[in-house]
């Protein structure tokens, strides 16, 4: 219930973000063993021990593929695949956005972007993914109109690549939803629900939490 005059931000009423999933590439067994811990530590708010986590699974990735790396005071370029490397920066940034810290979340995510935009071609998922997360980051810091942007760019990408009536298309639609009703505009933000609703429907159970 609204009242008068008043923004869902005013009462309170703000409606809910759906957050990206990222999954890793495939890797190294101890790698992927790394990554499950730096996920049990996120999962359970030891936000600095998560990042250190995935800091220790890319060197030794790196280490892996290149042997010890000889000692020197000139940066290295990592040897990581682009989508590794993409999943580090979004896992990290997904950490940092889960304990409040936006900017470095955002900076992951940017770090992703570039890294996405410059190395993979124009229509990989990895694309719509990062902007996906850029935008709930934007979200988070009340910046609706450059969080609808972000989610406009991942929805589009998505209903070429993946289809109108895949999940995750869904999540971006319900995510534009969000920024539109906390813009007060509840027209289009309906619009919105209901499109993600309609994909959710085919996907999950009644009693499915989104």
């Amino acid at each position: 219930i609204f009242f008068s005059g008043m923004s869902a931000l005013d009462v309170g009423g703000i409606p809910c973000l759906i957050r990206e999933i990222y999954y890793a590439p495939p890797c190294p067994q101890e790698v992927a063993a790394l990554f499950e811990v730096a996920l049990t530590y996120h999962n359970t708010s030891h936000y600095e021990a998560s990042v250190s986590t995935y800091l220790a699974a890319q060197d030794l990735w790196e280490r892996e593929l290149t042997g010890e790396y000889a000692e020197s005071e000139l940066p290295t370029p990592s040897p990581l695949p682009t989508e590794a490397t993409i999943f580090l920066r979004l896992a990290m940034g997904s950490v940092f956005e889960s304990a409040g810290v936006d900017e470095q979340a955002l900076s992951q995510y940017l770090d992703a972007k570039n890294l996405a935009l410059g190395q993979l071609p124009p229509k990989h998922p990895f694309i719509a993914t990062v902007n996906s997360a850029i935008g709930t980051v934007y979200a988070h810091l009340a910046q609706f109109d450059l969080a609808a942007d972000h989610f406009l760019k991942a929805l589009d990408l998505r209903e070429q690549v993946l289809g109108p009536k895949h999940v995750d298309t869904g999540l971006v639609l319900n995510n534009i939803g969000v920024c539109l009703h906390c813009l007060d505009r509840t027209a289009d933000a309906l619009q919105m629900y209901q499109r993600a609703h309609e994909v959710f429907k085919l996907h999950f159970a009644l009693e499915h939490p989104r």
